[in-house]
């Protein structure tokens, strides 16, 4: 059971001191909330641009593999034309 003596008004706490303020950009430095805030965002920035980075090379590969296909079977329907026309003549 809670008795009075520990519900007694507490004195006003002591004000807490500001950052102090960066000489050279006159900005406040960050607290330590704001500094793990931002590697967070930094990191995050940092794996959505490695995914990004990943996928635009697997397109390219693939983009490579198709125009290598594509190049191949335009060879093979040529060298079909060649004995096509040799044939004829």
């Amino acid at each position: 059971m809670i008795d009075g003596t520990s519900l007694a008004a507490r004195p006003p706490r002591a004000p807490q001191a500001k950052p102090a303020a960066d000489p050279a950009t006159g900005a406040a430095s960050a607290a330590p909330d704001d500094t793990t805030a931002q590697e967070h965002a930094l990191a995050l920035a940092k794996t959505a641009f490695d995914f990004e980075a990943e996928q635009d090379a697997e397109f390219e590969r693939e983009r490579e593999a198709l125009e290598a296909l594509l190049l191949a079977q335009l060879k093979d329907e040529d060298e079909v034309m060649k004995k096509w026309i040799a044939m004829i003549g």
